[in-house]
């Protein structure tokens, strides 16, 4: 088989591949961005997830301390009122 001769086309190769390089670059640069932004808006919105979260389970904490209070003034009460009873029998 006979050899291939060699075209003075190195030069032009070489540039088509730089720009094709460069190209590439600025489309990863690209996407990169887009990335970025992507993963800023994710947090953002994880974070307002999380703050309405955190406001549930606030609210029910301070809920059950409020139960928790009542229940305390409720037993006093009612053992107030059964010893009244007791008195009252025992008369």
């Amino acid at each position: 088989m006979p050899k291939k001769k060699k075209t003075g086309n190195s030069g032009h190769s070489f540039s088509t591949l730089a720009r094709s390089i460069s190209l590439l670059r600025s489309e990863v640069k690209l996407g990169h961005q887009e990335l970025r932004t992507e993963l800023n808006d994710l947090r953002d919105e994880m974070r307002t997830g999380f703050d309405q979260i955190y406001r549930h389970v606030d609210g029910f904490i301070k809920l059950h301390e409020t139960l928790d209070i009542e229940m305390k003034v409720m037993k006093e009460q009612m053992k107030r009122l059964e010893e009244r009873v007791e008195r009252l029998e025992a008369n």
